[in-house]
């Protein structure tokens, strides 16, 4: 159970994936062979489009899946190395943190608000995003703290 609670944003990213798939296809059939587009798709599959970056962001940064240029880094001296993976673990667990933040203020401001075509509540429209800001901002601080602890430089073999 504990493994599915942490891998959810993987399953929801792959539910809304296939979701935005299944309506773009039904979109195309009724738009080409029924002549009646679905009413609200282009709004919806913008959402499921939402859902699948910010749900799928998270299980990226925990399975080192986001670019780290750690071809560019192997050209840094040793002794540079540390520091600068020590600081892009720090620096995007800050920057994702004030952007979450951010995203909260934006929700809370927009409570009444609605989407213009399918009338969806704000809150509910932008929570995907309030959810996978906070997320990355969770995945890159345990990846922060993980590297205090034991700092895996995967080129440190590449010692001179």
């Amino acid at each position: 159970m504990k493994a599915f609670i942490r891998n959810l944003d993987k399953y929801l990213g792959t539910f809304f994936l296939a979701s935005l798939i299944l309506l773009v296809i039904a979109q195309i059939v009724m738009r080409v062979v029924f002549l009646a587009p679905l009413k609200g798709a282009e709004e919806l599959v913008r959402y499921f489009l939402i859902c699948v970056v910010f749900f799928g962001a998270p299980y990226a940064a925990r399975e080192g899946g986001h670019i780290r240029m750690e071809e560019l880094q192997t050209w840094f001296p040793f002794w540079l190395r540390y520091p600068v993976r020590l600081l892009s673990f720090l620096s995007a667990a800050v920057v994702f943190g004030i952007v979450a933040y951010g995203s909260v203020l934006t929700l809370m401001q927009n409570l009444a608000n609605r989407t213009a075509t399918l009338s969806i509540p704000f809150p509910i429209f932008i929570m995907p995003t309030v959810l996978g800001f906070i997320l990355l901002t969770v995945a890159y601080t345990r990846m922060f703290i993980r590297f205090l602890r034991h700092p895996d430089v995967p080129w440190s073999k590449n010692k001179p």
